[in-house]
């Protein structure tokens, strides 16, 4: 995947602290030799504290984490809608939204996503969303963003870079978005970056498909009344009869979960995720939501207690299946998404705490090392110094022996003719005193 025309996320103009929201902008990406998807793009939102927290175009503050919304609209659906949803919680949070553009169905002209169990065209055709969003928008748009900053792009990024994996994302999605979001959430290769999950109106029918599953912050969304995506599942039923006149072979519309014989509920996927991230119990937590202040949205809610990331799933009660431009849960996935960001960011501040830690005892391993092999070198080399000196000593010895002997010799025909000397010097005294 390659951006058609390089961008730029801030610049002189906009790197001043400012309350007006700019305009989303739409990046274009193209993948070579894929006829299925030669040309695809996403749009990007801003939010107005943004550039200024982080600096004017790719200098940018080592030390502040980049969030982002990853936001998937439905089917039928378009990226606007999901920005204008989630702007108030991007401005709270000063994090990046990014919305993805599906593929088209050519006999209703909506587009959608290949999420397996849901929708049209993308999934007759086997369009690979999962590498579009992966390569074509999320790895681009971290290597035009930081690839200056170390930025990590995936799970396999072995880079020691001090700023390495400060991207943190929480992917969302309506409908045919939910169902891709929960994808997300379930791969076996699941990017590092993939902090939690929002499905709203959709998610994964497989239950095998979560067998492998790490923990991962969840919170599910779905309408008590939807008739698109039953909230007690889709799968293949001869019992529902108004879907099968709509033309679906299973008993939710758009053939949702023909791939699936039995039906699996909502709530059940979200007992699911309580397993997988290792919640104690789930109680709840009936509360009546006032959406602008005025309407008041009826919910029954359920919180994982203990578990190792939050896990949370609201029914709401008298809710269909129109959530496209609009959500009633949105004030409450404010503090839940600011929790989930925070936590990931805590995370990543004590890992590389603890390598800071790990990296002077390294070096110490190292140095201690490095003066034993001196060390070794000095005692090796002084040892043949000492058997050098030793074998000089040895031959100087050795020659000195022999003038010693010599000089010996010597020395005694000296002594020798000395006392020779003396005796006769002894024996004319004698002879000079007897004499009268």
């Amino acid at each position: 995947w390659k951006l058609k025309q390089p961008r730029q996320l801030c610049s002189s103009s906009t790197s001043k602290t400012s309350n007006k929201r700019g305009r989303p902008a739409q990046w274009d990406v193209i993948k070579g030799g894929d006829s299925k998807n030669v040309s695809r793009s996403f749009n990007v939102y801003i939010p107005p504290n943004f550039c200024s927290t982080f600096g004017v175009g790719e200098t940018t503050a080592a030390s502040v984490p980049l969030r982002i919304i990853l936001a998937f609209h439905g089917y039928g659906g378009k990226p606007a809608q999901e920005i204008r949803k989630w702007q108030d919680v991007a401005d709270d949070l000063n994090a990046i939204i990014i919305a993805p553009l599906g593929t088209e169905t050519i006999e209703t002209q909506k587009l959608g996503w290949n999420a397996v169990e849901c929708c049209g065209d993308p999934v007759l055709n086997e369009i690979d969303d999962l590498d579009f969003v992966l390569y074509g928008v999320m790895e681009i748009f971290l290597n035009q963003f930081g690839g200056r900053r170390g930025i990590s792009i995936g799970s396999n990024d072995d880079s020691d870079d001090k700023n390495n994996k400060q991207v943190h994302v929480i992917a969302t999605g309506f409908s045919n978005g939910g169902f891709f979001t929960s994808l997300l959430g379930i791969l076996d290769d699941r990017p590092e970056w993939l902090v939690g999950i929002v499905p709203t109106g959709g998610y994964q029918y497989d239950i095998d498909a979560y067998s492998s599953t790490p923990e991962l912050a969840v919170f599910m969304h779905h309408g008590g009344r939807d008739s698109v995506v039953n909230p007690n599942g889709c799968c293949i039923a001869n019992d529902e009869p108004k879907q099968v006149k709509r033309g679906s072979k299973s008993n939710c519309m758009f053939d949702i979960g023909v791939k699936q014989e039995t039906c699996q509920s909502a709530q059940s996927v979200y007992l699911l995720w309580s397993t997988i991230n290792g919640c104690s119990s789930d109680h709840n937590d009936s509360r009546s939501i006032k959406e602008g202040g005025v309407k008041s949205v009826e919910s029954e809610c359920f919180v994982g207690k203990d578990c190792i990331e939050p896990t949370n799933f609201c029914v709401w009660t008298n809710e269909g299946h129109s959530w496209g431009g609009t959500f009633p849960g949105i004030e409450m996935m404010r503090p839940w998404m600011g929790d989930v960001f925070v936590r990931a960011e805590k995370r990543r501040f004590e890992q590389r705490d603890a390598d800071e830690l790990i990296k002077p005892h390294h070096r110490t391993r190292v140095g201690k090392s490095i003066f034993l092999t001196a060390s070794s070198i000095l005692l090796g080399f002084i040892a043949l110094s000492a058997a050098y000196c030793y074998s000089k000593r040895w031959h100087f010895m050795r020659s000195s022996g022999k003038r010693k002997s010599s000089e010996d010799e010597d020395l005694q025909v000296f002594r020798e003719e000395e006392m020779t000397v003396m005796c006769r010097e002894d024996e004319i005294e004698k002879h000079s005193v007897s004499v009268p």
